[in-house]
């Protein structure tokens, strides 16, 4: 019986280590990733600890990846990781597991650069802000759609707003939740003096991705200025849209 149990164990180890010497590209090319648009140029190293670089999602650049995988997570058909993501827009890490049909995010947080997405409204670009996800959750279908999302958010943009017209203008925040297929993140806040705002950001299952912001009650010379911004008067309020691929900005 000892002997039994020392075999197992040995046989167990020697498969514990034959698979954790897997290429990282071996895996990332055999897992179904093209299926759901995501594309490399190189990685390197081993599902144990890899890198990929020129990562891409849908044709469109979105960065490089550190990653550490359990092994272990291929027995069950998945792969299992902890990530941490860099590009011109930002940075951010989280948990990852991928399987053949869904690709989920967990425990993500991340700060990023709105100035250097092109989803973004050049006037508000040129005002730049900081997007802050924190304990975000999303899991995608293998067409891109949106099955669940949650977690929270924040965003300066407004706030750097205000200083620019000497108002006091607020913190943004909300949670990304699902909306007919597409990923969105609904942020809101108010202001000292009944002021209102509401930005929708939005990645849509083909990659693309986008910004709706409206506000209301805004006093005259600050609604003078949103105007020559390009904001549109819509009678209650003040509204801007854009959408554009999911591309790094320049």
């Amino acid at each position: 019986m000892t002997r039994l149990i020392l075999t197992l164990v040995f046989l167990a180890a020697l498969a514990f280590g034959l698979i954790s010497q897997v290429p990282l590209s071996f895996v990332m090319r055999n897992a179904g990733l093209v299926d759901q648009g995501i594309s490399w140029q190189q990685a390197r190293g081993t599902i144990w600890n890899g890198q990929v670089t020129g990562l891409g999602y849908r044709g469109q650049s979105v960065g490089a990846l550190d990653v550490k995988s359990s092994p272990l997570s291929l027995l069950s058909g998945t792969i299992a990781s902890d990530v941490n993501w860099v590009s011109q827009v930002g940075r951010a890490r989280g948990k990852l597991k991928l399987t053949g049909s869904a690709m989920t995010l967990s425990g993500f947080a991340a700060e990023l650069d709105i100035s250097r997405l092109n989803g973004v409204h050049p006037e508000l670009r040129r005002i730049g802000g900081v997007l802050k996800l924190a304990d975000v959750t999303a899991s995608v279908d293998s067409a891109g759609t949106c099955r669940s999302a949650s977690g929270a958010a924040q965003l300066d943009l407004a706030r750097r707003l205000g200083i620019q017209y000497g108002r006091d203008w607020p913190m943004l925040e909300g949670a990304p939740t699902c909306s007919d297929g597409d990923l969105e993140l609904p942020l809101t806040g108010d202001g000292p003096n009944g002021e209102r705002f509401e930005i929708t950001l939005r990645a849509r299952p083909d990659g693309r991705t986008g910004m709706d912001v409206y506000v209301e009650r805004l006093d005259p010379q600050a609604n003078a200025a949103l105007a020559a911004m390009g904001f549109t008067n819509t009678g209650n309020g003040y509204t801007l849209n854009q959408e554009a691929a999911l591309t790094e900005g320049n």
